[in-house]
């Protein structure tokens, strides 16, 4: 015969309610992160973003930008990220014209609106979306401080 006393204890278990309850606090609060990140972090941008938008619809535009590592002193980067109806790697005269005017007028646009005083360095980077897995892109770089031209910082790719 059992003795009462030695009865064992049940587990305890979670309710369905408490588990729904703490999915939606979670979701809340994900959400709530990704948009003071979004805000805090990209938001100085918006303003850059917005002008690149009115100046070439459809160009879908990221900007981001600051120093790598604070504690070294590092140059100040701005990075434009920017899609395109011209073929980056295209050979044609009409091409290569166009996608220097959208260069150069990003550039302009830039020293205008962007948030960042001691800016060195800026970086756009300029693709065309072909086909589900095809993406053209090339990849410029601007040192403000040495007052040197364009460079291209990565090999054209297909």
């Amino acid at each position: 015969m059992s003795d009462p006393q030695s009865i064992a204890p049940t587990e305890r278990t979670l309710s369905g309610r408490w588990m729904v309850i703490g999915m939606f606090a979670m979701g809340i609060t994900l959400t709530s992160l990704l948009y003071v990140y979004s805000t805090l972090h990209l938001g100085p941008f918006r303003p850059l973003q917005d002008a690149i938008v009115r100046e070439f619809k459809g160009s879908a535009p990221r900007v981001d930008g600051g120093k790598k590592k604070l504690h070294k002193n590092t140059p100040t980067v701005l990075r434009i990220l920017v899609k395109t109806e011209i073929d980056p790697l295209s050979e044609h005269e009409e091409s290569i014209q166009a996608l220097f005017a959208m260069r150069e007028r990003i550039a302009e646009l830039a020293m205008e609106k962007a948030p960042l005083p001691d800016l060195s360095i800026l970086e756009i980077h300029v693709y065309k979306l072909l086909k589900e897995d095809e993406i053209h892109k090339r990849s410029y770089r601007l040192d403000l401080k040495a007052g040197a031209d364009w460079i291209e910082i990565d090999q054209p790719y297909r």
